[in-house]
């Protein structure tokens, strides 16, 4: 080894010294078999069997056989991969098929389908903020992904508190001059749980000529009718609408949904869609089924909800720290990293995977067990679930 590659491993282990002695050193889990419920996870003391509280399949489309049929079609007919990008030779029926299923579903004229969520938003926020007379508004909270696609655009970035309409409207009057301002937004925040004001949000966007994106990666599945998302329940119409197909749709894949012309503009300009390998042919397969499951049993999200309602108020009357809402993400709010991986290690003794969340995923300070409820969880699971938490 050279001196100067064994200096740079120095550092390295430097930096991950330093992360272990602040809590917040991450390792890899490696599942080695199980599904929305139930895990297998390898660890030093071998393998354990543990109930899963860190998956976002939240309607369990994971499991269910009519899923695996849809993506071992796509497989036989397609392949095992699309072998390229969507503007070479990887754009291939499944994935035209599901866009026209998409935009159809929430109501646009044209959907386009990237190879992860992440991506999409860096596609549409560097094609739409293309000048620097541009400015991105985004609400504190919102992914990193967004984050991201603002860094990587030639736009201007502000920030709004968290769910403040009026501070949004002060960012937005503070960057009248711009050329084009675009409002970035989640439906439901991934770490809190909490939603959005969007129909305080859309009346504000639309008196100051703004666009307004709603990332609707959390909302798709447990809200709206049959799913669609808590634009649909409140009849708000936004630019553009962004979704996953990796959580309540059970697969993989981002996708965007707007007018034509805008979605167009994305396909030409968005440098993550262009020089990116398309999903896996599987994936897409497996996408359009799980919109045939929302079309067919519209009632799944809102059993979802009133069981998390339930399960909120039956941690907070144990004393933990849970905002109300009725969303199935729910935070357990502990503060210090130390204190919430014990707690989080406590509970894997007693059969649970709940990961302690840390900095930089949730501000310093406020770290939390990120619960994940789903209809694949059993009343049985959930009152273990309690009798753990209430022994610590």
């Amino acid at each position: 080894m050279t001196e100067a590659r064994a200096r740079r491993r120095q550092e390295c282990a430097a930096t991950l010294a330093a992360l272990s002695e602040l809590g917040r050193l991450r390792e890899r889990p490696v599942i080695d078999a199980g599904n929305t419920r139930l895990i297998s996870l390898r660890g030093p003391g071998g393998r354990r069997k543990l109930v899963n509280w860190a998956s976002n399949d939240y309607l369990a489309l994971v499991p269910r056989l009519t899923m695996r049929n849809a993506a071992i079609r796509a497989l036989r007919r397609f392949g095992t991969g699309s072998g390229a990008a969507r503007l070479l030779s990887g754009g291939l029926a499944c994935h035209a098929r599901l866009e026209q299923r998409l935009a159809a579903w929430f109501g646009h004229e044209a959907a386009l389908l990237t190879t992860t969520g992440y991506q999409v938003n860096l596609a549409v926020l560097t094609s739409l903020a293309e000048q620097r007379g541009d400015v991105i508004i985004l609400d504190r909270l919102s992914h990193a992904s967004s984050y991201d696609g603002a860094r990587l655009a030639e736009g201007r970035i502000r920030r709004f508190a968290h769910n403040d309409v009026n501070d949004l409207v002060v960012q937005l009057r503070a960057s009248s001059d711009a050329r084009r301002r675009i409002v970035c937004i989640e439906s439901v925040y991934s770490m809190d749980g909490d939603e959005a004001p969007l129909v305080e949000i859309a009346a504000a966007c639309a008196e100051h000529d703004a666009w307004l994106l709603v990332d609707e990666a959390h909302g798709i599945g447990p809200f709206g009718p049959s799913g669609r998302g808590r634009c649909a329940e409140l009849g708000v119409m936004p630019d553009l609408l962004i979704g996953t197909c990796s959580k309540t749709m059970a697969a993989q894949g981002g996708f965007v949904c707007g007018d034509r012309e805008v979605i167009e503009c994305i396909v030409n300009r968005g440098r993550s869609f262009i020089f990116s390998t398309a999903a896996s042919p599987a994936a897409s397969g497996a996408a359009v089924r799980a919109l045939d499951h929302l079309r067919d049993e519209p009632d799944l999200g809102a059993t979802l909800c009133a069981r998390s309602v339930d399960l909120r108020a039956r941690l907070r009357a144990q004393g933990w720290d849970v905002p109300a809402g009725r969303s199935p993400i729910i935070p357990i709010l502990i503060g210090s990293e130390h204190d919430t991986l014990a707690l989080a290690t406590r509970l894997r003794e007693a059969g649970h995977y709940a990961p302690a969340i840390r900095p930089p995923t949730v501000p310093e300070g406020q770290c939390r067990l990120r619960l994940t409820l789903t209809l694949a969880h059993k009343e049985v699971d959930v009152r273990r679930l309690l009798a753990a938490m209430g022994s610590v």
